[in-house]
């Protein structure tokens, strides 16, 4: 899913891109938690010499992403999280798709998948990529993808946001339906220092839906890191490409380009040999399923993904490739992209990072180079926070009310509105649903709580009926609903509790309905 960003990419870092267990050919190694994933990615960066990175993830990737941000922070010089959640979904949902696994196999969320992470005009448009899609999840691992299913069941760093310093990207499709952008939101109300970018013409796969807007923000980003490190006295350093005998690699603790290099001695050790021509829809499976792990292969270190294993000693000197780093078969120092693939989100599972080039003497710092501006035809450019105002604040609150709500409840109030109440419907629609629902402050789950605490406490049974099944759908379980009511019944009274409570047995008997 990073092949549209590689090339850009490679022009300022060294780039390196993993799959996760199962997925993309990876040995089917279940972990089920993500910080064990986290762990095992470190484990083959280590190997590899790379101390410092910058890290891209997208969707499970971007989770692996956050942990890193809060149990290592001292190895990342910056951080980009795509169609990520701080708390995706409920537990309750995954272990749900995880038993749909264990009893189906893989076929009925591979033929689902598409319509999660496309637009329905970009669906419509590129019938290729699509199928690539489902193919890429209907050969991932099941044992691996409930796994994967497990670990997000129980990621949950909304409370440790504030704990993250690392400089983030928070970058989410506009049309995302899987990590909306109010998710995105929440990310950067919580993380110290983050900046906001919406992405229109995008639901959950923005890389591959909108490939030169992500790159342009993403080398921007990594730029501004690099930077900042400089300032910050983490000096990038000067590193010449592999040559046919290589010394020896060296961990760089440095973030960043490769200064002082002529343009033509930056690209010459990296040329591959030409590849065979890509599908139309630009997505090459035979350069991006090459495996990386054996000793002596001439792989193309643009191209090449790995699988995170658990440490391994490295092999003698004497067995790596010429121009290698021992045992992976490609340079030292290099992570970059990173997206993990096919649970309710994208497909398999590149999750990595930007890497730093092994440390050697410099004698000067280098100007920051300027970003690439994205080639034309890859539609229109990124939304960077703050985020101009809508035309039309009815039209926002219409989106929210339907997020949160859903079409069946949205649909209702909508018809109830006549010539006496449209007026109070289209305040309730502006103020109500396009403002304070939609503020930053407060994530929608907390704002759901509040929201069943307001009704009991009124008595309002038949607009609690209505927003219980928006709590289900913001995330919140049954459990969680039934504390609320016993804590409103403490401040509220028994009697509005226990009619409460009634309405909230009827609802949540009806079944979970979609997330928001």
């Amino acid at each position: 899913m990073w092949d549209r960003q590689i090339p850009e990419l490679t022009r300022h870092w060294r780039v390196l891109r993993f799959d996760l267990p199962g997925h993309g050919g990876a040995p089917a190694e279940p972990a089920p938690v993500v910080g064990e994933l986290t762990d095992r990615l470190l484990a083959t960066l280590d190997v590899l010499g790379v101390d410092r990175f910058g890290y891209a993830g997208c969707s499970i990737g971007g989770a692996m992403g956050a942990d890193l941000a809060l149990r290592q922070p001292h190895r990342l010089a910056a951080l980009a999280l795509i169609a990520t959640s701080a708390r995706s979904g409920t537990a309750d949902s995954w272990r749900q798709r995880g038993e749909t696994v264990r009893n189906n196999g893989m076929d009925p969320i591979a033929r689902s998948a598409p319509e999660s992470w496309f637009t329905p005009s970009f669906a419509a448009a590129q019938p290729a990529i699509v199928d690539w899609a489902v193919q890429m999840v209907s050969t991932t691992d099941p044992g691996c993808y409930v796994a994967a299913c497990d670990a997000l069941a129980a990621f949950d760093v909304r409370a440790e946001l504030g704990r993250i310093g690392v400089p983030a990207l928070v970058l989410v499709g506009a049309e995302d339906q899987v990590t909306p952008p109010a998710d995105a939101r929440v990310l950067v109300a919580g993380i110290h220092d983050a900046r906001l970018a919406v992405v229109p013409g995008a639901s959950h796969l923005a890389p591959v839906e909108q490939p030169a807007a992500v790159t342009d923000l993403l080398v921007r980003h990594f730029t501004t890191a690099w930077q900042l490190s400089t300032q910050q006295g983490l000096s990038p350093v000067a590193a010449p490409m592999p040559q046919a005998t290589p010394p020896a690699p060296a961990p760089g603790p440095a973030f960043g380009h490769a200064p002082g290099r002529p343009a033509d001695q930056e690209q010459a050790p990296f040329q591959a040999p030409a590849p065979a021509p890509a599908p139309a829809h630009g997505l090459n499976p035979d350069t991006v399923r090459i495996p990386g792990k054996a000793s002596g292969q001439d792989l193309n270190p643009d191209t090449v993904r790995i699988s995170p294993q658990a440490p391994a000693p490295a092999p003698a000197p004497s067995q790596a490739a010429p121009g290698h780093a021992s045992g992976y078969g490609f340079p030292p120092a290099a992570p970059a992209p990173g997206h993990a693939s096919g649970y309710g989100f994208p497909p398999a599972a590149p999750g990595g990072m930007f890497a730093p080039l092994p440390q050697q003497p410099h004698a000067q710092q280098p100007a920051a180079p300027q970003p690439t501006p994205p080639p034309a035809g890859f539609g229109p450019p990124p939304t960077l926070e703050p985020e101009p105002a809508a035309p039309d604040p009815y039209d926002r609150g219409t989106r929210v009310r339907r997020e949160i709500l859903g079409d069946a409840d949205a649909d209702a109030a909508e018809a109830a509105g006549d010539e006496l109440t449209g007026d109070f419907e289209d305040f309730v629609t502006r103020y109500a649903w396009g403002a304070v629902w939609d503020r930053p402050g407060l994530d929608r789950r907390s704002r759901a709580l509040i929201t069943l605490t307001a009704l009991t406490a009124g008595g309002h049974l038949d607009d609690l009926a209505v927003h219980t099944r928006a709590a289900l759908r913001c995330g919140l379980t049954p459990d969680e609903i039934k504390e609320t009511l016993l804590h409103t019944a403490v401040y509220c009274g028994v009697p509005a509790a226990g009619a409460a409570f009634e309405v909230a047995r009827r609802v949540i008997a009806e079944g979970p309905p979609p997330h928001a």
